[in-house]
């Protein structure tokens, strides 16, 4: 048995893996990292937890967002999920 055509369904798979696992993951990485950094006070978001809250600032690594009527509560910035459209009102 030729070598290539033993290692041509290992190239396969990896191709495979790489264009339906890992570029996909990283384009969506990246949309977030976009978002964070495009947040601006008064913004809606929602954390992986759930809890939505009213975005306020960002420091470093952390972001604090308003949870309810004075009650900041500080994130890991990579903790939050989207943005709602709208602003608060």
């Amino acid at each position: 048995m030729d070598i290539l055509t033993m290692v041509f369904p290992f190239l396969i798979l990896i191709l495979a893996l790489y264009f339906f696992i890992i570029m996909p993951q990283q384009r969506e990485e990246k949309r977030r990292r976009e978002m964070i950094q495009k947040l601006q006070r008064g913004d809606k978001v929602v954390t992986e937890s759930g809890i939505v809250g009213t975005f306020l600032e960002r420091r470093d690594d952390e972001v604090i967002i308003e949870v309810s009527a004075g009650v900041p509560v500080r994130f890991k910035a990579w903790a939050i999920r989207e943005a709602i459209n709208g602003k608060k009102n």
